[in-house]
Protein backbone atom coordinates (compact mmCIF):
# COMPACT_ATOMS: atom_id res chain seq x y z
CA UNK A 1 0.00 0.00 0.00
CA UNK A 2 1.16 3.28 -0.94
CA UNK A 3 2.27 6.05 1.79
CA UNK A 4 1.46 9.77 1.67
CA UNK A 5 4.10 12.86 2.35
CA UNK A 6 2.15 16.47 2.65
CA UNK A 7 4.34 19.64 2.35
CA UNK A 8 2.37 22.98 3.49
CA UNK A 9 4.22 26.01 2.49
CA UNK A 10 2.31 28.28 4.31
CA UNK A 11 0.69 31.44 3.04
CA UNK A 12 1.91 30.60 -1.05
CA UNK A 13 -0.18 31.96 -3.52
CA UNK A 14 -0.40 29.90 -6.54
CA UNK A 15 0.34 32.60 -8.72
CA UNK A 16 3.92 32.96 -7.30
CA UNK A 17 5.06 30.01 -8.55
CA UNK A 18 6.10 30.54 -11.74
CA UNK A 19 9.46 28.91 -13.91
CA UNK A 20 11.32 31.87 -12.49
CA UNK A 21 10.85 32.40 -9.22
CA UNK A 22 10.05 28.86 -8.18
CA UNK A 23 11.45 26.62 -10.60
CA UNK A 24 11.49 23.04 -8.58
CA UNK A 25 8.01 23.56 -7.91
CA UNK A 26 6.78 24.96 -11.08
CA UNK A 27 8.01 21.79 -12.71
CA UNK A 28 6.58 19.26 -9.78
CA UNK A 29 3.31 20.92 -10.41
CA UNK A 30 3.48 20.39 -14.47
CA UNK A 31 3.94 17.26 -13.86
CA UNK A 32 1.56 16.36 -11.10
CA UNK A 33 -2.44 16.50 -10.37
CA UNK A 34 -2.76 20.23 -9.65
CA UNK A 35 -6.78 21.62 -8.35
CA UNK A 36 -7.00 25.11 -9.38
CA UNK A 37 -10.07 25.34 -7.38
CA UNK A 38 -8.57 24.65 -4.21
CA UNK A 39 -9.83 27.22 -1.95
CA UNK A 40 -9.12 27.78 1.43
CA UNK A 41 -11.62 27.61 4.70
CA UNK A 42 -12.63 31.03 5.64
CA UNK A 43 -11.84 33.31 7.56
CA UNK A 44 -8.43 32.68 5.72
CA UNK A 45 -6.69 32.26 9.17
CA UNK A 46 -3.73 29.94 9.32
CA UNK A 47 -4.87 28.20 12.26
CA UNK A 48 -8.94 27.85 11.18
CA UNK A 49 -7.26 26.06 7.75
CA UNK A 50 -4.61 24.24 10.50
CA UNK A 51 -7.45 22.91 12.35
CA UNK A 52 -9.84 22.41 8.84
CA UNK A 53 -7.10 20.50 7.29
CA UNK A 54 -6.63 17.93 10.17
CA UNK A 55 -10.65 17.37 10.49
CA UNK A 56 -11.55 17.79 6.96
CA UNK A 57 -14.29 20.05 7.82
CA UNK A 58 -15.34 23.53 8.76
CA UNK A 59 -15.75 25.72 11.54
CA UNK A 60 -19.67 24.81 12.15
CA UNK A 61 -18.01 21.07 13.26
CA UNK A 62 -14.14 21.72 14.68
CA UNK A 63 -15.53 25.17 16.48
CA UNK A 64 -12.22 27.14 15.61
CA UNK A 65 -12.59 30.32 13.92
CA UNK A 66 -9.80 32.55 14.82
CA UNK A 67 -6.11 32.26 15.72
CA UNK A 68 -7.22 32.68 18.98
CA UNK A 69 -10.75 32.15 20.66
CA UNK A 70 -13.06 33.25 23.42
CA UNK A 71 -15.14 31.04 25.77
CA UNK A 72 -16.18 31.43 28.88
CA UNK A 73 -16.29 27.68 29.45
CA UNK A 74 -12.52 28.08 29.89
CA UNK A 75 -12.01 31.42 30.71
CA UNK A 76 -14.54 34.19 31.36
CA UNK A 77 -11.14 36.78 31.52
CA UNK A 78 -9.43 35.77 29.19
CA UNK A 79 -8.83 34.67 25.21
CA UNK A 80 -7.23 31.35 24.92
CA UNK A 81 -4.36 31.57 22.52
CA UNK A 82 -4.59 28.03 20.17
CA UNK A 83 -1.18 28.62 19.27
CA UNK A 84 0.34 28.76 22.93
CA UNK A 85 1.10 25.00 24.27
CA UNK A 86 0.12 25.80 27.85
CA UNK A 87 -2.95 27.41 26.43
CA UNK A 88 -4.26 24.52 24.46
CA UNK A 89 -3.64 22.22 27.26
CA UNK A 90 -5.16 23.77 29.62
CA UNK A 91 -8.46 24.75 27.13
CA UNK A 92 -8.25 21.64 26.52
CA UNK A 93 -8.80 20.12 30.29
CA UNK A 94 -11.80 22.18 31.00
CA UNK A 95 -13.64 21.46 27.14
CA UNK A 96 -13.22 19.94 24.12
CA UNK A 97 -11.60 22.73 22.37
CA UNK A 98 -11.79 21.18 18.78
CA UNK A 99 -15.33 19.64 17.94
CA UNK A 100 -14.87 17.38 15.56
CA UNK A 101 -12.92 14.23 14.89
CA UNK A 102 -9.23 14.87 13.43
CA UNK A 103 -8.06 12.28 11.26
CA UNK A 104 -5.11 11.35 13.98
CA UNK A 105 -8.23 9.29 15.84
CA UNK A 106 -9.84 7.62 12.59
CA UNK A 107 -6.36 6.95 11.28
CA UNK A 108 -5.62 5.52 14.43
CA UNK A 109 -8.55 3.02 14.57
CA UNK A 110 -7.56 1.62 11.10
CA UNK A 111 -4.02 0.87 12.62
CA UNK A 112 -2.39 4.25 10.15
CA UNK A 113 0.33 6.16 11.80
CA UNK A 114 0.33 10.32 11.28
CA UNK A 115 3.47 11.87 11.80
CA UNK A 116 3.53 16.02 11.90
CA UNK A 117 6.37 18.25 11.53
CA UNK A 118 5.84 21.48 12.64
CA UNK A 119 7.16 25.07 12.18
CA UNK A 120 5.98 27.61 14.36
CA UNK A 121 3.63 28.12 17.71
CA UNK A 122 4.22 25.57 20.29
CA UNK A 123 0.46 24.88 20.15
CA UNK A 124 -0.17 24.92 16.96
CA UNK A 125 1.44 21.28 16.53
CA UNK A 126 -1.88 20.53 18.47
CA UNK A 127 -4.31 21.49 15.63
CA UNK A 128 -2.38 19.42 13.30
CA UNK A 129 -2.44 16.04 15.86
CA UNK A 130 -5.38 16.70 18.49
CA UNK A 131 -5.08 14.37 21.27
CA UNK A 132 -2.91 12.57 19.22
CA UNK A 133 -0.78 11.16 22.06
CA UNK A 134 -4.01 9.57 23.35
CA UNK A 135 -4.17 7.49 19.76
CA UNK A 136 -0.73 7.18 19.80
CA UNK A 137 0.17 9.53 16.78
CA UNK A 138 2.82 11.46 16.75
CA UNK A 139 4.38 15.54 16.10
CA UNK A 140 7.53 16.87 16.37
CA UNK A 141 7.56 20.69 17.09
CA UNK A 142 10.20 23.33 16.01
CA UNK A 143 9.05 25.21 18.84
CA UNK A 144 11.35 22.68 21.02
CA UNK A 145 11.25 19.37 22.03
CA UNK A 146 9.23 19.94 25.32
CA UNK A 147 5.86 20.27 22.71
CA UNK A 148 6.41 17.43 20.95
CA UNK A 149 4.95 13.97 21.73
CA UNK A 150 7.68 12.63 23.50
CA UNK A 151 8.19 9.43 21.31
CA UNK A 152 9.28 11.63 17.88
CA UNK A 153 11.07 13.63 20.33
CA UNK A 154 13.54 10.88 21.64
CA UNK A 155 14.05 9.79 18.21
CA UNK A 156 14.80 13.07 16.43
CA UNK A 157 16.61 14.45 19.16
CA UNK A 158 18.92 11.13 19.15
CA UNK A 159 19.68 11.83 15.53
CA UNK A 160 19.85 14.87 15.27
CA UNK A 161 20.18 16.97 17.92
CA UNK A 162 19.16 20.58 19.15
CA UNK A 163 16.90 22.54 16.89
CA UNK A 164 17.41 25.37 15.33
CA UNK A 165 16.26 29.06 17.00
CA UNK A 166 12.32 28.96 17.21
CA UNK A 167 12.00 32.90 17.05
CA UNK A 168 11.26 34.71 14.00
CA UNK A 169 12.54 34.54 10.33
CA UNK A 170 14.88 31.44 10.47
CA UNK A 171 15.03 29.45 6.82
CA UNK A 172 17.05 26.92 8.71
CA UNK A 173 14.26 26.20 11.08
CA UNK A 174 12.19 24.29 7.77
CA UNK A 175 15.54 23.06 5.96
CA UNK A 176 16.29 21.47 9.41
CA UNK A 177 12.32 20.13 9.94
CA UNK A 178 12.76 18.53 6.34
CA UNK A 179 15.81 16.57 7.36
CA UNK A 180 14.06 15.23 10.25
CA UNK A 181 10.57 13.98 8.44
CA UNK A 182 13.08 12.31 5.67
CA UNK A 183 15.57 10.64 8.17
CA UNK A 184 14.78 9.47 11.23
CA UNK A 185 10.97 9.88 11.23
CA UNK A 186 10.51 8.55 7.98
CA UNK A 187 13.02 5.53 8.40
CA UNK A 188 12.37 5.10 12.47
CA UNK A 189 8.53 5.67 12.49
CA UNK A 190 7.19 4.45 9.59
CA UNK A 191 4.19 6.85 8.78
CA UNK A 192 1.30 6.09 6.70
CA UNK A 193 0.73 9.88 6.35
CA UNK A 194 3.89 12.26 7.36
CA UNK A 195 2.66 16.00 7.44
CA UNK A 196 5.48 18.88 7.45
CA UNK A 197 3.86 22.13 7.74
CA UNK A 198 7.00 24.87 7.13
CA UNK A 199 6.05 28.37 8.56
CA UNK A 200 7.81 30.03 5.11
CA UNK A 201 6.97 31.71 3.27
CA UNK A 202 4.27 33.16 5.25
CA UNK A 203 6.07 34.57 8.03
CA UNK A 204 8.52 36.13 5.50
CA UNK A 205 5.67 37.59 3.53
CA UNK A 206 4.03 39.24 7.03
CA UNK A 207 7.70 41.24 7.07
CA UNK A 208 7.53 42.75 3.94
CA UNK A 209 4.69 41.80 1.26
CA UNK A 210 4.70 39.72 -1.63
CA UNK A 211 7.15 41.90 -3.21
CA UNK A 212 9.39 42.32 -1.03
CA UNK A 213 13.11 41.22 -0.53
CA UNK A 214 12.70 38.74 2.60
CA UNK A 215 9.73 37.08 0.94
CA UNK A 216 11.55 36.64 -2.02
CA UNK A 217 14.69 34.96 -0.10
CA UNK A 218 11.73 33.03 1.33
CA UNK A 219 10.03 31.72 -1.71
CA UNK A 220 13.75 30.75 -2.99
CA UNK A 221 14.65 28.91 0.24
CA UNK A 222 11.06 26.99 -0.34
CA UNK A 223 12.10 26.17 -3.43
CA UNK A 224 15.22 24.97 -2.95
CA UNK A 225 13.30 22.71 0.00
CA UNK A 226 11.09 21.14 -2.43
CA UNK A 227 14.15 20.52 -4.98
CA UNK A 228 15.66 18.37 -2.18
CA UNK A 229 12.07 16.58 -1.11
CA UNK A 230 11.18 16.30 -4.74
CA UNK A 231 14.68 14.17 -5.49
CA UNK A 232 13.90 12.50 -2.31
CA UNK A 233 10.53 10.60 -3.51
CA UNK A 234 11.62 9.84 -7.07
CA UNK A 235 14.02 7.52 -5.50
CA UNK A 236 10.78 5.71 -3.48
CA UNK A 237 8.12 4.32 -5.63
CA UNK A 238 5.71 3.86 -3.25
CA UNK A 239 5.35 7.50 -2.15
CA UNK A 240 2.61 9.90 -2.79
CA UNK A 241 3.46 13.90 -2.38
CA UNK A 242 1.48 16.35 -2.28
CA UNK A 243 2.36 20.22 -2.02
CA UNK A 244 -0.04 22.84 -0.87
CA UNK A 245 -0.79 26.16 1.12
CA UNK A 246 -3.39 27.01 3.20
CA UNK A 247 -4.64 30.29 1.80
CA UNK A 248 -2.86 33.50 -0.36
CA UNK A 249 -1.74 36.51 0.98
CA UNK A 250 -3.35 40.75 -0.21
CA UNK A 251 -1.29 43.78 0.67
CA UNK A 252 -1.44 46.17 3.12
CA UNK A 253 -2.60 49.48 1.93
CA UNK A 254 -3.93 51.19 4.97
CA UNK A 255 -4.79 50.75 8.94
CA UNK A 256 -7.58 50.69 10.87
CA UNK A 257 -7.26 51.48 14.53
CA UNK A 258 -10.54 49.39 15.34
CA UNK A 259 -10.35 49.23 19.26
CA UNK A 260 -9.73 53.43 18.99
CA UNK A 261 -12.43 53.50 16.73
CA UNK A 262 -15.04 51.56 19.02
CA UNK A 263 -13.87 53.53 22.30
CA UNK A 264 -14.46 56.89 20.42
CA UNK A 265 -17.99 55.59 19.20
CA UNK A 266 -18.68 55.39 23.12
CA UNK A 267 -19.96 51.71 22.15
CA UNK A 268 -19.30 49.34 25.72
CA UNK A 269 -16.65 46.85 23.42
CA UNK A 270 -13.49 45.90 25.58
CA UNK A 271 -10.10 44.44 23.99
CA UNK A 272 -9.60 42.72 27.18
CA UNK A 273 -11.98 40.35 28.75
CA UNK A 274 -10.59 40.87 32.21
CA UNK A 275 -12.68 44.25 31.86
CA UNK A 276 -16.36 44.91 31.08
CA UNK A 277 -18.59 44.92 27.70
CA UNK A 278 -18.70 43.26 25.00
CA UNK A 279 -15.21 41.33 24.05
CA UNK A 280 -13.93 42.39 20.52
CA UNK A 281 -11.31 39.91 19.30
CA UNK A 282 -9.08 41.83 16.77
CA UNK A 283 -7.95 40.50 13.75
CA UNK A 284 -8.05 41.73 9.85
CA UNK A 285 -10.93 39.09 10.28
CA UNK A 286 -12.21 38.88 13.94
CA UNK A 287 -15.06 38.78 16.05
CA UNK A 288 -17.62 40.44 18.23
CA UNK A 289 -18.71 38.85 21.55
CA UNK A 290 -22.07 40.50 23.06
CA UNK A 291 -21.20 38.87 26.63
CA UNK A 292 -22.58 40.93 28.82
CA UNK A 293 -24.24 43.54 26.68
CA UNK A 294 -28.03 43.11 25.72
CA UNK A 295 -28.69 41.43 22.12
CA UNK A 296 -30.38 44.39 20.88
CA UNK A 297 -26.82 46.45 20.98
CA UNK A 298 -25.53 44.28 18.50
CA UNK A 299 -27.71 45.89 15.88
CA UNK A 300 -26.54 49.50 16.66
CA UNK A 301 -23.14 48.23 16.71
CA UNK A 302 -23.59 47.01 13.30
CA UNK A 303 -24.91 50.40 12.00
CA UNK A 304 -22.04 52.12 13.37
CA UNK A 305 -19.73 49.59 11.56
CA UNK A 306 -21.20 49.48 8.50
CA UNK A 307 -20.73 53.55 8.36
CA UNK A 308 -17.06 53.08 8.46
CA UNK A 309 -15.02 53.38 6.23
CA UNK A 310 -12.58 50.07 7.20
CA UNK A 311 -15.19 47.98 7.34
CA UNK A 312 -15.82 44.76 5.29
CA UNK A 313 -17.88 41.94 5.50
CA UNK A 314 -19.81 41.27 8.04
CA UNK A 315 -21.80 37.78 9.12
CA UNK A 316 -24.33 37.00 11.94
CA UNK A 317 -26.04 34.15 13.14
CA UNK A 318 -28.92 33.59 10.54
CA UNK A 319 -32.87 32.33 10.53
CA UNK A 320 -32.73 29.86 7.42
CA UNK A 321 -31.91 32.36 4.70
CA UNK A 322 -28.59 34.05 3.22
CA UNK A 323 -28.83 37.17 5.64
CA UNK A 324 -27.72 37.28 9.05
CA UNK A 325 -30.80 38.25 11.75
CA UNK A 326 -28.52 41.53 11.67
CA UNK A 327 -29.86 43.71 8.54
CA UNK A 328 -26.85 43.75 6.13
CA UNK A 329 -25.07 41.12 7.53
CA UNK A 330 -24.58 37.53 5.62
CA UNK A 331 -25.60 34.71 8.12
CA UNK A 332 -23.02 32.34 9.43
CA UNK A 333 -24.88 28.97 8.45
CA UNK A 334 -24.69 30.45 4.55
CA UNK A 335 -21.11 30.30 5.08
CA UNK A 336 -21.01 26.87 6.84
CA UNK A 337 -19.28 28.82 10.32
CA UNK A 338 -21.52 28.68 12.67
CA UNK A 339 -21.22 26.92 16.07
CA UNK A 340 -21.71 27.99 19.39
CA UNK A 341 -18.31 29.09 20.11
CA UNK A 342 -18.58 31.40 16.85
CA UNK A 343 -19.10 35.35 18.43
CA UNK A 344 -22.20 37.19 17.49
CA UNK A 345 -20.57 38.99 14.93
CA UNK A 346 -17.55 37.43 12.38
CA UNK A 347 -16.27 41.05 10.66
CA UNK A 348 -13.41 41.66 7.71
CA UNK A 349 -11.79 44.76 7.32
CA UNK A 350 -12.35 46.14 3.84
CA UNK A 351 -10.56 44.23 0.85
CA UNK A 352 -9.90 45.80 -2.47
CA UNK A 353 -9.46 44.48 -5.95
CA UNK A 354 -5.41 44.62 -7.57
CA UNK A 355 -5.10 48.32 -9.01
CA UNK A 356 -1.89 49.81 -10.06
CA UNK A 357 -0.44 50.69 -7.13
CA UNK A 358 -1.56 47.19 -5.45
CA UNK A 359 -0.94 44.35 -7.66
CA UNK A 360 -1.97 41.87 -5.63
CA UNK A 361 -5.19 43.24 -4.42
CA UNK A 362 -5.17 44.96 -0.79
CA UNK A 363 -6.56 45.60 2.55
CA UNK A 364 -6.76 47.88 5.49
CA UNK A 365 -5.81 45.89 8.67
CA UNK A 366 -6.02 46.72 12.30
CA UNK A 367 -2.26 45.35 12.50
CA UNK A 368 0.93 46.85 11.96
CA UNK A 369 2.14 48.85 8.44
CA UNK A 370 3.90 46.74 5.75
CA UNK A 371 3.54 43.39 4.56
CA UNK A 372 0.99 41.37 3.44
CA UNK A 373 -1.72 39.62 4.90
CA UNK A 374 -4.73 36.88 5.41
CA UNK A 375 -7.67 36.22 7.04
CA UNK A 376 -10.56 37.36 4.75
CA UNK A 377 -12.51 36.33 1.63
CA UNK A 378 -10.72 37.95 -0.90
CA UNK A 379 -9.98 35.81 -3.92
CA UNK A 380 -6.19 36.69 -3.37
CA UNK A 381 -6.61 35.17 0.39
CA UNK A 382 -8.41 32.04 -0.97
CA UNK A 383 -7.15 31.05 -3.67
CA UNK A 384 -4.36 28.27 -2.51
CA UNK A 385 -1.46 25.80 -3.89
CA UNK A 386 -2.84 22.37 -4.71
CA UNK A 387 -0.25 19.84 -6.63
CA UNK A 388 -0.48 16.20 -5.72
CA UNK A 389 1.77 13.44 -7.77
CA UNK A 390 2.59 9.83 -7.08
CA UNK A 391 1.38 6.36 -7.91
CA UNK A 392 -1.80 7.50 -6.52
CA UNK A 393 -2.81 10.29 -8.58
CA UNK A 394 -2.85 11.52 -12.53
CA UNK A 395 0.04 13.01 -14.29
CA UNK A 396 -0.12 16.36 -15.74
CA UNK A 397 -3.81 16.64 -15.06
CA UNK A 398 -5.69 19.65 -14.20
CA UNK A 399 -8.59 19.95 -12.29
CA UNK A 400 -11.09 22.82 -11.93
CA UNK A 401 -13.08 21.23 -9.53
CA UNK A 402 -14.01 22.53 -6.24
CA UNK A 403 -12.13 21.55 -3.31
CA UNK A 404 -9.34 22.37 -0.75
CA UNK A 405 -7.42 21.19 2.38
CA UNK A 406 -10.60 20.13 3.62
CA UNK A 407 -10.50 17.03 0.78
CA UNK A 408 -6.55 16.18 1.59
CA UNK A 409 -7.72 13.50 4.49
CA UNK A 410 -10.55 11.85 2.74
CA UNK A 411 -8.89 11.43 -0.56
CA UNK A 412 -6.03 9.95 1.61
CA UNK A 413 -8.16 7.89 3.61
CA UNK A 414 -10.02 6.13 0.25
CA UNK A 415 -6.77 4.81 -0.94
CA UNK A 416 -5.62 3.72 2.94
CA UNK A 417 -8.89 2.20 3.89
CA UNK A 418 -9.33 4.38 6.20
CA UNK A 419 -13.51 4.77 7.45
CA UNK A 420 -14.11 9.29 7.29
CA UNK A 421 -15.57 10.18 10.48
CA UNK A 422 -19.15 11.67 10.28
CA UNK A 423 -17.77 15.18 10.94
CA UNK A 424 -15.37 15.09 8.52
CA UNK A 425 -17.00 17.17 5.23
CA UNK A 426 -14.65 16.96 2.51
CA UNK A 427 -15.22 14.20 0.10
CA UNK A 428 -12.48 12.18 -1.96
CA UNK A 429 -11.06 14.43 -4.77
CA UNK A 430 -11.58 11.66 -6.95
CA UNK A 431 -10.52 14.13 -10.53
CA UNK A 432 -7.06 14.06 -9.13
CA UNK A 433 -6.82 10.27 -8.40
CA UNK A 434 -5.43 7.69 -11.05
CA UNK A 435 -9.25 5.75 -12.25
CA UNK A 436 -10.81 7.71 -10.25
CA UNK A 437 -13.88 9.86 -10.79
CA UNK A 438 -15.48 13.08 -9.76
CA UNK A 439 -17.83 13.23 -6.62
CA UNK A 440 -20.81 14.44 -7.43
CA UNK A 441 -20.35 18.14 -6.41
CA UNK A 442 -17.04 18.40 -8.02
CA UNK A 443 -18.21 21.82 -9.94
CA UNK A 444 -21.65 23.49 -8.74
CA UNK A 445 -22.15 26.71 -9.73
CA UNK A 446 -21.05 30.32 -8.22
CA UNK A 447 -23.95 31.83 -6.33
CA UNK A 448 -23.84 35.60 -6.15
CA UNK A 449 -25.16 36.45 -3.20
CA UNK A 450 -25.92 40.54 -1.97
CA UNK A 451 -27.07 41.65 1.25
CA UNK A 452 -27.30 45.49 2.23
CA UNK A 453 -28.56 48.27 4.98
CA UNK A 454 -28.24 51.71 3.89
CA UNK A 455 -25.70 52.73 1.87
CA UNK A 456 -24.08 49.66 3.00
CA UNK A 457 -23.69 46.90 0.42
CA UNK A 458 -21.78 43.91 0.18
CA UNK A 459 -21.81 40.80 -1.81
CA UNK A 460 -20.45 36.99 -1.56
CA UNK A 461 -19.47 34.29 -4.40
CA UNK A 462 -19.84 30.90 -3.18
CA UNK A 463 -20.20 27.46 -4.04
CA UNK A 464 -22.79 25.12 -2.44
CA UNK A 465 -21.10 21.55 -2.11
CA UNK A 466 -22.60 18.57 -0.36
CA UNK A 467 -21.79 19.33 3.00
CA UNK A 468 -20.23 22.25 2.76
CA UNK A 469 -20.22 25.62 1.44
CA UNK A 470 -16.86 27.26 -0.25
CA UNK A 471 -16.56 30.97 -0.66
CA UNK A 472 -14.84 32.08 -3.84
CA UNK A 473 -15.13 36.03 -3.24
CA UNK A 474 -16.70 37.99 -0.43
CA UNK A 475 -16.23 41.75 -0.08
CA UNK A 476 -18.13 45.32 0.23
CA UNK A 477 -19.03 46.83 -2.46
Amino acid sequence: MTRFVILVLDGLRPDLVTAERMPNLAAFRDGAAVLTGSRAQFPSHTRVNKTSFATGTTPRHHGIHFNRLYDPAVWTDRFIDIGDHADVAAADAATRLITATPAGEAMAEAGKRLAVVHCGMSGAPWLLNYRGERFGQEHLSLAGYPHSTPALAGLVRAAMGEMPDPKGVNLDRSAWALRALTGPIWDGWAPDVAVLWSDEPDKSLHVDGIRGPVSATALAHCDAMVGDLVAWWRARQDVNLLIVSDHGHVEKSAQAPLAAAFAEAGFPVTTEPARPGAVLNIFGCGGLYLRDQPPESLFEIVRWMQAQPWCGSLFTAGTGGAEGHVPGTFSTGLVTIDHPRAPDLIFATLRQDADDAWPFGHATEPGKPGGSTHGGAHPGELRNTFFAAGPDFRQAHVSEMSGGLIDIFPTIFSRLGVEQPLSMTGRPLGDLLAGGTAPADAQPRVDRYEVSAGSYRQSLELRRLARRSVIERGVRE
